[in-house]
């Protein structure tokens, strides 16, 4: 119990302080409220540890293992039973506390030791210094209409919303009524626990608690496999390696695409999926030195369940993950030839298959195109074009391949090498050490085969990177220092000061740099997306909607798009408020096709009719008949049936909302 406590309060004094940063709640409120939640999941990582047989693992690994299974049991009880996030986080709650109570005396004793201390210490210190500045952007935008992150952030507010918000309890929360579609939700679970107790709308969930939660996740895994391969300073190296290391975008060929730091704070998805696998390899790692087959199950369960956290990440970890198990084991090992073989075999039958079964197209050279062409400003400009008019596509697509894990990898190309050679010299090569060569490998197979996706050649092929560089930069470091200290005596009592001292100076160093580092976009064509201006008039629309809704209460914005737009009203809207929209986002709608795009067009074409209505009272009906409480209309004057803007509930700048309730 001692342990517990003193790791919850170190998780969740900077948690808490990211939450507080958003302006939604006062500090004491996002204390507690940060402290019950770390808690529990705390609590119920450590039980599932001992149920893994694994409960010599540090508290970082509770964490992950915790946050992995607090998110898929309340996205299960979620979607079977139709509860609010909140409401399943409470039935979780009380099966730890029992299981707890009932598993008490079988649990170890055992103190929160320095090194477990010090990882959680700088997991805090790292989330809170890469997360600051996205988790202050509620008060951004409510007092300058400026959103200076990643415009997905509206998306996934409203995600949250979905599952968390009272007032969002109408299915899809941008096609109010219809199902949602599959999607890896799981992540989402965790920031909707606080929408409906703290009464928040998605926007400052997802902003100061999805990516805080998500970054400090990553941080925790990379502690737990450091640990697991060179003990605790292993661990320290690293979180340091990940989140003081300026990426390779910054250096080199300076592909800011491959920017590790920027997708973190762009997709804070990936950083849960990260942590996942992380720690799924150390639990492997358990695996292959104990014997004992409960932590290959639990390895197992982390990289099937890494499924729902992050589709990209999985592309990559799983078939990483199972090739690494399959090359450790003895049957492997006896018959390689025959294992790669039959391994070669099985996956050239799915790629077949697959693009048999469907009209999916290749990405391989368009992705290589759009990658080391279109990302400018680089550090290799021309360079791809070059090689491909000069040799043709037989030299200039493996030099391409070559090319992105200089990119991705950076220093990494060259220092994890030379890690390997120390390793082999300072402690041997193990089964274990497998692992990366089969995530270069899994890389390649992945960028040689991927599909492309909704006409995008880089969503398979470049989002999983984030996974390779964040195992091969703890492998890295790992190997350096397990071979500082088997410098003998005096080379292990100086391996902590100087790690310590390292660190301590790199914090300090990155601190003022982390906007510049990740935040913002490093190719041009980024900027299209940040920072974005809402329109004047909507943070304040957004809160009298917010105030003045009820449950069941649905909303719809005139003048929305059939083409593809990044965001529209009616997705910051949905965002700021946590109500469903009667439409919204329908280019993804469209997209989806089927039933779905029908729907779609259907309610497009209403709202197409409301907006050319004859009269006030003739669309004001309409809208009621469609069950649409609330009307938005943006722009300097009002729709043809009330230019003037006098019948309007609320007004505000640009933003005009209507009103269907009568008398």
């Amino acid at each position: 119990m001692t342990r517990i406590i003193a790791a919850t309060l170190v998780v969740a004094l900077p948690l808490a302080g990211l939450l507080w940063l958003s302006g939604a709640v006062p500090l004491p409120v996002a204390l507690g409220a940060m402290t019950l939640f770390v808690c529990v999941v705390m609590g119920s990582g450590l039980l599932l540890l001992h149920a893994a047989q694994a409960d010599a693992m540090p508290v970082p690994a509770a964490w992950v293992l915790g946050a992995f299974a607090t998110a898929i049991v309340v996205y299960a009880l979620v979607q079977w039973f139709h509860l609010l996030a909140a409401t399943a986080f409470a039935i979780w709650t009380v099966l730890v506390v029992a299981l707890g109570v009932v598993f008490r005396r079988h649990l170890p004793s055992r103190r929160l030791d320095i090194g477990e201390f010090a990882g959680l210490l700088l997991c805090g210190v790292a989330t809170l210094m890469w997360c600051r500045e996205v988790a202050e952007i509620p008060q951004i935008l409510a007092r300058e209409r400026l959103l200076p992150a990643w415009i997905d952030y509206f998306i996934h507010g409203s995600a949250i919303s979905h599952f968390g918000d009272p007032r969002a309890g109408r299915q899809s929360i941008f096609l109010a009524d219809f199902p949602a579609p599959f999607y890896h939700y799981a992540s989402y679970m965790l920031p909707a626990v606080f929408a409906g107790p703290l009464d928040l709308p998605g926007l400052p969930l997802a902003t100061s608690v999805w990516l805080p939660l998500g970054f400090f996740t990553l941080c925790a895994g990379a502690y737990a496999l450091g640990a697991g391969l060179a003990g605790p300073a292993g661990g320290i190296a690293a979180v340091a390696a990940l989140t003081i290391v300026p990426d390779a975008s910054n250096y080199g060929l300076r592909n800011g695409f491959f920017s590790f730091h920027w997708h973190l704070l762009a997709f804070p998805g990936a950083s849960y999926a990260i942590g996942v696998f992380l720690l799924s390899i150390a639990l492997l790692q358990r695996w292959l030195s104990a014997g004992n087959p409960r932590p290959l199950l639990a390895s197992a369960c982390l990289a099937g369940g890494a499924l729902l956290f992050r589709v990209h990440v999985f592309a990559l970890g799983l078939p990483a993950l199972l090739a690494s198990a399959a090359m450790s084991t003895r049957f492997a090992q006896k018959r390689k030839l025959a294992f790669f073989g039959l391994a070669v075999g099985a996956f050239a039958l799915f790629v077949f298959g697959f693009y048999r079964a469907t009209d999916s197209l290749p990405a391989l050279e368009l992705f290589l195109t759009a990658v080391h062409e279109f990302q400018e400003p680089t550090g290799y400009t021309g360079w791809y074009p070059d090689l491909l008019q000069t040799y043709g596509r037989g030299i200039a697509v493996p030099a391409g391949i070559l090319l992105v894990f200089v990119a991705c990898l950076g220093a990494f190309t060259v220092l994890y090498p030379v890690s390997v050679l120390v390793a082999r010299r300072s402690r041997g090569l193990h089964a274990i050490d497998l692992v990366p060569v089969s995530f270069i490998a899994c890389y390649v197979l992945l960028m040689l085969t991927a599909p492309t996706v909704q006409w995008d050649p880089t969503e398979l092929t470049v989002r999983p990177f984030v996974l390779l560089y964040a195992v091969i930069a703890v492998w890295t470091v790992a190997a350096f220092v397990n071979w500082l200290a088997s410098q003998g005596e005096r080379g292990a009592r100086r391996l902590w000061p100087a790690l310590l001292l390292a660190t301590g100076l790199g914090l300090l160093l990155i601190w003022p740099q982390t906007g510049k580092l990740g935040l913002l976009p490093k190719f041009q064509w980024g900027w299209r997306f940040y920072p974005y201006k809402a329109e004047l008039g909507l943070p304040q629309a957004a809160a009298f909607l917010r105030r003045n809704s009820r449950p069941g209460d649905l909303f719809a914005v005139q003048g929305l798009k059939l083409r593809w737009v990044a965001t529209d009203v009616a997705i910051q809207l949905a965002s700021l408020t946590g109500m469903p929209a009667y439409l919204a986002y329908t280019v993804s709608h469209l997209t989806e096709g089927g039933q779905r795009r029908k729907v779609a067009l259907e309610r497009y074409l209403a709202l197409e009719r409301i907006g050319g209505a004859e009269s006030a009272s003739e669309a004001l009906r309409q809208l009621r008949q469609l069950g649409i409480s609330w009307y938005v209309v943006v722009g300097d004057e009002g729709p043809g049936w009330d230019r003037e803007r006098r019948r309007a509930a609320f007004l505000e700048g640009r933003v005009a909302v209507y009103s269907t309730r009568g008398p």
